[in-house]
C-alpha cells in the first residue's frame, strides 16, 4: 500500500493525500471517528491517532477496479496547515503505507490496463504545459485520441498481412489475395494517414514547452541589459567589455497570461576564448530548441543583420534595434529600443507576447509528441515504404509480410503492449510525487 500528498508542500487552504493498494480501505477506516461503507461518495470524517483528532478530512473510497490505479484506492482532503500534513504522513507511515515514488500512481494504473504509456506520458505534459493551447493538445492525449488512432492503424495493418500471408499460404490457389484485397492501395492510405499524423503533432520537449525567447546576437550590443530590463530586475551581468556573457542565463517571465522563459546568450562572434568559445556554441543549440529568437544589434553592428536572416532561415524571430538613446537606426526594425531609458520596452514585451502567440496558433497541431514517439512512428514508415515497394514489384511478399510485423511492433511499443525493461523508469520518473 502507497500514499503521496498529491498537493505541493506550502500553506494552503487544502491538501490532498492519494492511497493506493489492495485492503487500504479496510485500514483507513481504522482511524476514522465513523468507518465508511460505501464507495465514490465524499464523507466528512474525522481522522483519530491516539485518541487525538489530527483533522475533520473530506474523504471518498474506491473500489478495484472502478478507480485511477485500478486499485482499493483513498483519496483525503484535508486543510492545507504544514502541521496537519506533517502528521497525517505520520498516520500513514505508523498505519504501515509506504511513501509512493515519482509517477507511482500512474505506473501502477498503467500496469493495470487503465492507462496507455502514450496516455500516461500525456499526463506529464499536461502538468507541465505552460500555455492554454498545449494543455488542450496534452488533454487529447490523455482522453486516449492518439491512442485509439494507432490502434485503429494497427488493426489495419493486421488486416493487411492476412491477405500478404494469405498469398503465401495458398500460392497454389488461384486466388490473387494481393490483388483481391486491394493491399497496395490500403498500405498507400495507411501511409499516408501516419504521415498526416505526424506532420500534424508537436514534438515536445521540455525547452519548446516552456516558450523559451533567446536573446540572440553579437557581443556588447546590449543583450544582457535588455534582457535584464525585460524582466524587470538585474539578472545577468553587464558590462562594456565584448563577451561577458559566457554561458545561457535563463529567467521566466509572466505576462498576459502566457509563460516565458527568456535566455540571454554569449555574443555571436569568432573567439579564440575557450570558455566564451562554447557559450557561442551553445548559443548556436538554443536558437533551434526556442521558440522564438530576439536579435539584438546596435549601430555599430546593423551591416549583420543579412548575415543573422540567413542564419536564422524560416526559425520565428525579431530583429531588435537596440541603443535608440545613442544613435537612430538606418534601417527598419521589428522593434527599435534603448535598454538604457526603457525606450520601447513595452512594445518589445508585447511584440514577443503577439509573436508567441501567433506561433502557437498558427502551427495547427493537433496532438503533442514525444521524441520517443517520432522515431517509432518514423521506422513505421520505412517499413511501410518497404512493403510498399515488395508488393509493388510482387517480389519477396514473405518479407512484405515482415515489414508489416515491424510497423506492429512500433504501433505496440507505442502503446505499452511491448517496451524495453528500462523504458518505464524513464518515463515515470519524469512524473510528480502522488501522480
Amino acid at each position: 500500500m502507497i500514499f503521496a500528498l498529491a498537493t505541493p508542500v506550502a500553506q494552503s487552504a487544502i491538501g490532498v493525500f492519494r492511497v493506493s493498494g489492495a485492503g487500504c480501505c479496510v485500514k483507513f477506516n481504522e482511524i476514522l471517528n465513523k468507518p465508511i461503507s460505501d464507495y465514490r461518495r465524499v464523507f466528512l470524517r474525522d481522522i483519530l491517532w491516539d485518541g487525538v483528532i489530527i483533522d475533520r478530512c473530506s474523504i471518498v473510497f474506491y473500489s478495484a477496479p472502478s478507480s485511477y490505479t485500478g486499485e482499493d484506492s483513498v483519496e483525503i482532503f484535508c486543510h492545507g496547515g504544514l502541521s496537519v500534513i506533517k502528521s497525517l504522513t505520520g498516520v500513514f507511515l505508523s498505519l504501515g503505507f509506504r511513501e509512493a515514488g515519482p509517477g507511482e500512481f500512474s505506473r501502477i494504473a498503467f500496469e493495470n490496463g487503465k492507462l496507455s504509456l502514450n496516455e500516461a506520458e500525456a499526463i506529464v505534459d499536461l502538468i507541465h504545459s505552460e500555455d492554454e493551447s498545449r494543455g488542450m493538445l496534452s488533454s487529447e492525449a490523455v482522453a486516449g485520441k492518439l491512442s485509439n488512432m494507432i490502434r485503429t492503424l494497427g488493426n489495419r495493418v493486421d488486416a493487411l498481412r492476412v491477405f500478404i500471408e494469405g498469398s503465401i499460404d495458398f500460392s497454389d490457389e488461384d486466388y490473387d489475395f494481393i490483388s483481391e484485397g486491394s493491399v497496395n492501395e490500403r498500405l498507400v492510405k495507411i501511409r499516408s494517414d501516419l504521415r498526416n499524423l505526424i506532420d500534424s503533432s508537436l514534438v515536445s520537449t521540455k525547452k519548446l514547452t516552456k516558450n523559451r525567447v533567446l536573446f540572440f546576437g553579437p557581443p556588447n550590443t546590449g543583450k544582457s541589459s535588455l534582457f535584464n530590463r525585460v524582466l524587470g530586475f538585474d539578472r545577468a551581468l553587464v558590462s562594456n567589455v565584448p563577451g561577458t556573457t559566457r554561458d545561457l542565463i535563463d529567467s521566466e517571465i509572466f505576462y498576459n497570461s502566457i509563460n516565458m522563459e527568456l535566455v540571454d546568450s554569449a555574443g555571436v562572434r569568432e573567439t579564440d576564448d575557450l570558455i566564451e568559445a562554447k557559450g557561442v556554441a551553445r548559443s548556436g543549440d538554443e536558437v533551434r530548441d526556442s521558440a522564438l529568437v530576439l536579435v539584438v544589434l546596435d549601430h555599430l553592428t546593423e551591416s549583420l543583420a543579412k548575415d543573422f536572416s540567413l542564419v536564422l532561415n524560416k526559425k520565428n524571430h525579431l530583429f531588435v534595434f537596440n541603443k535608440s538613446d545613442e544613435r537612430s537606426p538606418r534601417q527598419a526594425y521589428d522593434c527599435v529600443v534603448s535598454a538604457k531609458s526603457g525606450e520601447g520596452v513595452q512594445e518589445l514585451k508585447k511584440l514577443i507576447f503577439n509573436s508567441i502567440q501567433k506561433n502557437n496558433r498558427g502551427s495547427k497541431k493537433t496532438f503533442i509528441i514525444r521524441e520517443r514517439h517520432l522515431i517509432l512512428f518514423k521506422s513505421a514508415l520505412s517499413s511501410l515504404d518497404a512493403c510498399i515497394d515488395k508488393i509493388s514489384k510482387e517480389s519477396d511478399v514473405d518479407i512484405a509480410a515482415e515489414d508489416l510485423r515491424m510497423v506492429r511492433s512500433s504501433f505496440d511499443e507505442f502503446l505499452g503492449v511491448k517496451y524495453p525493461d528500462e523504458l518505464l523508469g524513464d518515463i515515470f520518473n519524469d512524473f510528480c510525487i502522488g501522480k
